[in-house]
């Protein structure tokens, strides 16, 4: 669609031998503004899908004297943006790609994307909604290879503006290892650290939603062993908003130990715990969003380790004799209740738990080889680990 704009100019007609005016006059001059070639879908631009994700080759676009399409927009809450769209089309190559937009400029630079599905023919009468972007990075996924993509690109407000920016397609990211929860990736011992790159993670069968801890989309996947310490587990994104999970259990049937959801983009996370010496818990960090699938980015997981010490312990009278432990019997004594005490092996398999709920105790080890074992006791609300020899 074609805007015309009125300019009203005042012509003054002045009489050279006079020096002086003599006349005046007004006259209406009509401009016509073109918009943007491909201000409608029927013209949108082909762009190049790049063989990697280092946006090789762009495209240049600009929402300037961009006007409203015909196509509903459907995207929640942005039937008002809209008005002044530009589109962009592709041919998928593989399930999914990555759609950045680069190097926005303008008075205004708070881009908005939608990807519709055009099918085999790329037929803009017959649109489907696949993704919504408000960041300028997306990957949407489930695409068909061969089908056209049209993706719509304005800004994201009601009031029209002169922003440029640079579309890319990138190639299919790479889904990561441990997008699914059968291959959580392991974290063999604390400290712990790694930055990774999840925004091509999938969802998998659907939203994690487990009792206590939240809905978040299917993100990437950690598992680790408790070692009776107090463990923490912090994630860093870098441009989304995430969220993390600790669990108990077995994928797909989870008990919810902590979350996290401060639900502020680009902002660290941390879940801390007491961890159970041997118990296997899953670490599970998502895009917080509860009803879309929305991607997940770059970021930093770390978990650190805690030392649960005896010297708590003794804060509260706690001491126990004899170590080593001759006659099978491990004595406790201290100025709180005792209220348990779990023998472990070097494992981490607990062997005996027992819950005297007194100041004074008596631990039977009989039946338990000579060796070396993790005592875990608790005092009132304090806990501590200490380590005994059985002769």
């Amino acid at each position: 669609m074609k805007k015309k704009v009125t300019f009203l100019f005042l012509l003054f007609i002045a009489l050279i031998n006079s020096l002086s005016v003599n006349a005046s006059d007004f006259t209406k001059f009509s401009k016509i503004v073109a918009p943007p070639a491909n201000d409608e879908c029927a013209n949108a631009i082909e762009l190049t899908v790049n063989s990697d994700n280092l946006c090789t080759t762009t495209t240049s676009g600009t929402v300037s004297e961009a006007t409203a399409s015909a196509q509903a927009v459907v995207c929640t809450n942005k039937e008002n943006e809209a008005n002044d769209d530009v589109w962009f089309k592709f041919v998928a190559t593989a399930p999914s790609h990555k759609i950045d937009l680069l190097n926005v400029s303008g008075a205004f630079t708070n881009l908005y994307h939608a990807v519709y599905d055009g099918g085999a023919t790329g037929d803009c009468s017959a649109l489907n909604l696949v993704f919504c972007s408000d960041p300028n990075s997306s990957v949407p996924t489930g695409l068909t290879p061969g089908n056209t993509y049209f993706v719509r690109v304005f800004t994201n407000s009601t009031g029209t503006h002169d922003t440029t920016f640079d579309i890319c397609i990138s190639a299919d990211p790479n889904v990561p290892d441990n997008d699914d929860c059968a291959d959580a990736e392991i974290i063999a011992g604390f400290p712990f650290s790694e930055t990774m790159d999840a925004s091509a993670a999938t969802n998998n069968a659907g939203f994690i939603d487990v009792t206590g801890c939240g809905v978040m989309n299917d993100g990437v996947w950690y598992t680790l062993t408790g070692d009776g310490n107090e463990l923490t587990v912090t994630v860093q994104p870098s441009g989304w908003d995430v969220e993390i999970g600790v669990y108990t259990g077995s994928c797909g049937s989870f008990t919810c130990v902590g979350s996290a959801n401060l639900g502020i983009s680009n902002t660290a996370e941390a879940v801390t715990f007491n961890s159970t010496l041997g118990e296997t818990y899953y670490v599970h960090l998502g895009n917080q969003n509860d009803t879309t699938d929305l991607p997940e980015g770059i970021y930093n997981i770390s978990v650190t380790s805690t030392v649960l010490s005896i010297e708590d312990l003794i804060a509260k009278g706690f001491y126990y004799y004899p170590n080593p432990v001759r006659d099978n019997r491990l004595k406790l004594s201290a100025n709180e209740t005792i209220r348990f005490v779990a023998i472990y092996n070097y494992l981490g398999e607990e062997l005996r738990l027992f819950t005297p709920s007194e100041f004074k105790t008596e631990v039977n080890l009989n039946g338990l080889p000579a060796g070396a074992y993790f005592v875990k006791a608790y005092v009132g609300n304090t806990a501590g680990i200490f380590k005994i020899l059985k002769d």
